[in-house]
């Protein structure tokens, strides 16, 4: 009954926070493209420590496992409570295929349209790949191309994780949850271990995708695949000692990073255990915000929630929005206004380019793609 009624209401509070995970992603790429800005800020506070607020924005591809967290989380109820298998196999497939790869077209066309007017936004290896990237077969074997637009990266990642996830409703049914969470867990420390003992480089992000495909980032999905069987009648007070408990665990995770960023990449172990440990901080924060208490409400503005609404096309179009800014005007953004003129510029294209993509593509589909299976089942269908 808690798994039904967890997807059968909506949540404007955790539909909110994939607007913000997005916007955090966009936020960590400006300050990567564009870091004027942060280090003017950075002089006024102590370097490297969380008392300096640019360190947050480096953090900002935190969003990343935040993703992934909601989508076992909100798509784990479906399998689970779901019992008609043949028929939710093909409407579930369906559905995510029309989430993911419309809007990557989309994306896709657009950039080869401004190929031409905007020199290297597309490179010769894109070119070559170009089946592959249509394919989403990225940072995949045996050919492990490189993604045409760097975000995709995380895509395949999720294709994957929709692959297995109604299987992993089917063993839910036999097998405990707690049984199947420990399970993910071994199984993402093994494949991480594995990685890391067997590189042979010095630099161990050249392997990351490898170290982060889905076995890497298994336990990541099934904290929110597992909060499906957690109650749902907490107390306001349960739910704040579970609200800061990930906020600290997750500011000391950002603390001991900091500590060891000098070898962080270069083979320390820390890399084995970190993201799993960074998943089980935010999950806590998720968790305790499925219902949130009085001062957590403003994050179901409608404001927070609209960006919840584009949030996969901020995603997937605020990396190249700044790669062309970068690659037109070169020299342009290396002071302090300019960096923050150009997050100006990169955020209003982004959105301006989101909401292009969720209701000319996005929606549209997903709305064609729900009537479908309603009108063939006879009744509702799950989103």
């Amino acid at each position: 009954m808690a798994v039904q009624q967890q997807f059968e209401t909506f949540s404007p509070v955790l539909h909110s926070l994939r607007g913000c995970a997005a916007v955090a992603v966009l936020l960590f790429h400006w300050e990567q493209y564009f870091p004027a800005g942060g280090h003017w800020l950075q002089q006024f506070f102590p370097a490297q420590t969380l008392l300096d607020p640019t360190i947050y924005i480096g953090f900002g591809w935190m969003g990343v496992p935040l993703f992934f967290i909601l989508s076992g989380w909100l798509l784990g109820a479906q399998v689970i409570a779901n019992s008609t298998l043949v028929f939710s196999l093909r409407r579930f497939w369906l559905r995510r295929v029309l989430r993911i790869y419309p809007a990557v077209w989309f994306e896709l066309a657009v950039l080869l349209l401004l190929a031409g007017l905007i020199p290297g936004l597309i490179t010769p290896a894109a070119y070559e790949t170009l089946p592959l990237q249509v394919l989403l077969w990225i940072n995949l074997p045996p050919f492990m191309a490189e993604p045409l637009n760097l975000v995709w990266w995380t895509l395949p990642v999720e294709l994957s994780f929709y692959l297995i996830l109604p299987l992993l409703g089917l063993i839910s049914r036999a097998v405990d949850w707690r049984v199947m969470l420990v399970g993910a867990l071994v199984i993402t420390l093994s494949w991480r271990s594995w990685i890391f003992l067997t590189a042979n480089t010095e630099n161990l992000m050249l392997i990351l995708p490898v170290m982060d495909s889905l076995i890497g980032v298994l336990f990541t999905f099934m904290l929110g695949f597992s909060m499906n069987f957690l109650s749902l009648n907490l107390p306001a007070r349960a739910r704040r000692i579970i609200f800061w408990l990930g906020a600290v665990l997750l500011l000391a995770l950002m603390h001991w990073q900091l500590m060891l960023n000098d070898v962080y990449w270069t083979g320390h172990w820390i890399l084995v255990v970190w993201t799993p440990m960074v998943a089980l901080a935010i999950a806590l924060l998720v968790f305790s915000l499925r219902e949130p208490t009085w001062e957590w409400r403003w994050l179901g503005s409608k404001v927070l929630v609209w960006l919840g609404h584009v949030s996969f096309g901020i995603y997937l179009w605020h990396f190249q929005v700044m790669r062309a800014l970068v690659l037109l005007w070169p020299e342009l953004w290396n002071t302090p206004s300019m960096s923050l003129l150009a997050l100006v510029i990169s955020l209003s294209a982004t959105l301006a380019m989101a909401a292009l993509s969720y209701y000319c593509v996005e929606r549209p589909l997903m709305a064609w793609g729900k009537h479908r299976f309603k009108t063939a089942s006879g009744g509702p269908s799950i989103e």
